[in-house]
């Protein structure tokens, strides 16, 4: 559905083969339209509450800032209505020298509607400057600098298998266990052993036992 402001006020949809810089300078554009008729809204507000506040006071230099309010308005508007068709048509048509040099004049302009279109017309300006200047040129390798790689093979590169040893178990040695050391006096030999050494019968319980012990084993009298 069209409105009568399909041929004043630029559509915000960005044409998607642009190239990146100029679809920056595409939305900076616009928002540099929209500006320019919101100042021009906004200074024909101004100028006619000053011309109305000028004939209510008799105050004639409020009258005259009023008109110059109007005046600028009138240019801040056509500069909105222009721009449209000078900038932003010219880069959805692809025309960017057009559309740049056409910048300049409307960010002069733009000082008039509180210098705010100003600052997008530069970013539209170095935006469209940087759209139109030449990639850079990348030298070829001379010939015989670069060795082309040659592909993956598997079959040259094959795979060892590790070697597996046959599993052979340890072979069990029993722990060894030393021998206590005999006590002083006693006679050396294995458990069971029949030793010769002199016994002694004890007194009180008739028990013999060995010589060398100080007591009986049997009654814990002492040997007399």
């Amino acid at each position: 559905m069209s409105t009568p402001l399909d041929g004043i006020l630029a559509s915000s949809a960005v044409p998607p083969w642009l190239p990146r810089d100029a679809q920056e300078a595409r939305k900076f554009s616009y928002w540099a339209q929209v500006l320019f008729l919101l100042m021009a809204f906004v200074w024909f507000v101004i100028g006619i509450a000053s011309i109305a506040i000028g004939l209510a006071s008799g105050h004639g230099g409020t009258i005259a800032w009023g008109f110059f309010g109007l005046i600028i308005a009138v240019v801040c508007g056509i500069s909105g209505v222009f721009m449209k068709r000078s900038v932003i048509d010219e880069i959805d048509h692809g025309r960017f020298m057009e559309a740049k040099n056409a910048s300049i004049i409307w960010l002069f302009i733009g000082i008039a509607a509180f210098a705010l279109p100003t600052i997008l017309l530069i970013l539209v300006y170095m935006s469209l400057s940087s759209a139109m200047a030449p990639a850079p040129a990348y030298a070829p390798y001379p010939q015989g600098a670069a060795v082309a790689q040659q592909p993956y093979q598997p079959a040259q590169y094959p795979v060892q298998q590790p070697q597996q040893q046959p599993y052979q178990p340890a072979s069990y040695q029993a722990p060894q266990y030393s021998q206590p050391a005999p006590p002083p006096g006693a006679p050396a030999g294995p458990p069971g052993a029949e030793h010769k050494y002199p016994m002694h019968k004890c007194k009180n319980c008739n028990v013999q036992y060995p010589a060398f012990m100080a007591n009986c084993p049997n009654c814990g009298a002492p040997r007399t």
